[in-house]
């Protein structure tokens, strides 16, 4: 049997390890990161938008929990929206909705995407996680769907996104994770085929957190958890709902 306090403070200390403050080397090679993953993003973009969803069971899934959790009254941010399909899918929904990647190409056929809906409270721009500011006011709900597993410092994000949900507004995410038990399979894509590919310029900065830690650094960011449900695939999902404090 495992001793649970012994496991909690385990993944605390694997918390403060990712909160831990970074050095302007470790500030400049987060930097290059995200200019090499903004140009990888955008290079692949069209494809991207031509690929069907892989689950789409899984993804309408998502797009309901998330729903019911938005009113007509809210503003919501997404970042890291991709082509913006997500968005343009929940605008009706909300009173407005801005949504952010920081690839220039994604963006731009989110755009595209915008002028065929003529929806009017959507926006869409060039963004990465820490590029959001409060100049207008803080939302209602903030939205990073398949994100938090490609952001450099994924402690600092989570601070970032707690400083832009007002208190108690909601933060929805669904990430992949490592598995709580590793395994073969695990290992083979984390540390062999995904290292390869991103030598040869065919994967993007990627970081897995185990769902047990991922829920504990957004805990330990300021929001209480309220919602969890798992998705199978080639790596398991987390989706998490959790209440700004």
């Amino acid at each position: 049997m495992h001793n649970s306090s012994a496991i909690t403070g385990n993944l605390i200390n694997r918390h403060f390890k990712i909160l831990a403050a970074v050095t302007p080397k470790e500030k400049r090679n987060d930097m290059a990161a995200l200019s090499k993953d903004a140009a990888f993003w955008s290079k692949i973009s069209r494809k991207y938008a031509a690929d069907p969803i892989r689950n789409m069971e899984g993804y309408q899934n998502t797009l309901a929990r998330t729903k019911s959790y938005l009113n007509a009254e809210d503003s919501v941010l997404e970042i890291g929206c991709g082509t913006g399909s997500t968005a343009l899918l929940l605008a009706p929904h909300v009173a407005q909705i801005t949504a952010s990647d920081l690839a220039p190409g994604m963006i731009e056929i989110a755009n595209e995407k915008l002028a065929e809906e003529k929806l009017e409270n959507v926006t869409f721009k060039v963004a990465e996680v820490l590029q959001h500011d409060l100049d207008n006011g803080s939302f209602d709900a903030v939205l990073s769907h398949n994100l938090l597993h490609l952001v450099p410092d994924l402690g600092h994000a989570l601070e970032h996104i707690a400083t832009l949900t007002k208190t108690g507004g909601v933060f929805i995410s669904k990430t992949v994770c490592a598995p709580e038990s590793g395994g073969f399979k695990y290992v083979m894509i984390s540390r062999i085929a995904i290292p390869i590919m991103q030598l040869l310029g065919k994967a993007p900065f990627v970081n897995f957190v185990s769902a047990a830690e991922l829920q504990l650094a957004i805990e330990l960011a300021g929001f209480d958890i309220v919602e969890t449900a798992d998705q199978a695939g080639l790596l398991p999902s987390r989706y998490i709902v959790a209440r700004k404090l």
